[in-house]
């Protein structure tokens, strides 16, 4: 699910070749062999306290990664102590970010962190059955149709600008990853099968998930009322990427003149749960220190 960290080492160096240099192959390939974590990365760690891996901030937003943000965001809603570690060459045993660390045991793939998460310390956002139902489908929405609409906004049309705004990374490995990531993306998603359509039809697809899910929220402060759910962790993670990401989607200016209520929805969740979003972005630019 955490799309961005799921190439393989033999996949991105199939494409570095096409790119040009062996110097350019050997650099980018170094790093990408850090990626994957064989053990405990913080070894003197606090009881009960969640360790969380996440990419560093853009001077807009604070992670990059929606499923990152979406998992800090549920870890904040739920006031669950956590240490945010924003790095780029830490990443789990499956290769993924963003992942935690807790009382000594890894967990990765964010919607089964929440999963843990929510038995082990005991929350849950009491929604009726029927709730639950409808929270689950908006919640894959979002995670497996309408990231791939706007993931190809991003890494495929603008993929340029978009790593232009990693303050985070060096040069030459933004150059090589501008090249690499439209033909990558191109690839997985004919895979997935919505890089099978046209783009036309690759936006409208995520366009009428935004609408519906404005029409689920509708007048409401929340999805399901007056209280925060994870449900909304969900769609904050992604909707955030759209809105504060410095890339012209075209799923911005839908937003902006169809779907008004989510952007309203967006700026309450990040003025409630994230006071401090500035000073972190600016803070984390090019990672955290711990």
């Amino acid at each position: 699910m955490e799309i961005l960290s799921s190439y393989s080492a033999s996949t991105i160096k199939l494409g570095l070749a096409a790119a040009g240099t062996a110097a350019v192959v050997v650099f980018a390939l170094r790093r990408i062999a850090k990626r994957k974590g064989s053990g405990l990365r913080v070894a003197n760690y606090e009881k009960n306290m969640v360790y969380l891996f996440n990419f560093p901030s853009c001077r807009t937003i604070v992670s990059i990664s929606p499923f990152g943000l979406k998992l800090e965001t549920w870890l904040r809603m739920h006031q669950i102590r956590y240490t945010a570690i924003r790095k780029t060459y830490v990443w789990s045993r499956k290769g993924q970010i963003p992942f935690v660390e807790l009382n000594g045991q890894e967990y990765n793939e964010s919607n089964l962190i929440i999963a843990e998460l929510q038995k082990y310390f005991g929350v849950d956002d009491g929604l009726s059955e029927q709730e639950q139902g409808l929270a689950r489908g908006l919640e894959m929405m979002l995670e497996n149709q309408t990231v791939f609409s706007y993931f190809y906004y991003r890494y495929v049309e603008a993929a340029r600008e978009f790593v232009q705004t990693w303050e985070f990374s060096g040069f030459l490995l933004r150059w090589v990853l501008y090249r690499f990531f439209p033909p990558g993306f191109r690839h997985r998603l004919k895979h997935h099968g919505i890089g099978r359509n046209t783009v036309p039809e690759i936006y409208s697809m995520g366009f009428e998930d935004i609408r519906a899910l404005s029409r689920v929220l509708g007048s409401k402060k929340f999805l399901f009322g007056e209280r925060m759910t994870a449900a909304d962790c969900y769609a904050f993670g992604h909707l955030a990427q759209i809105l504060y990401v410095p890339v012209d989607y075209p799923h911005k200016q839908f937003m902006r003149e169809q779907t008004p209520n989510l952007c309203e929805y967006v700026t309450r969740i990040k003025e409630t749960l994230w006071p401090d979003w500035d000073q972190l972005c600016m803070d984390n630019l090019l990672g955290s220190n711990n």
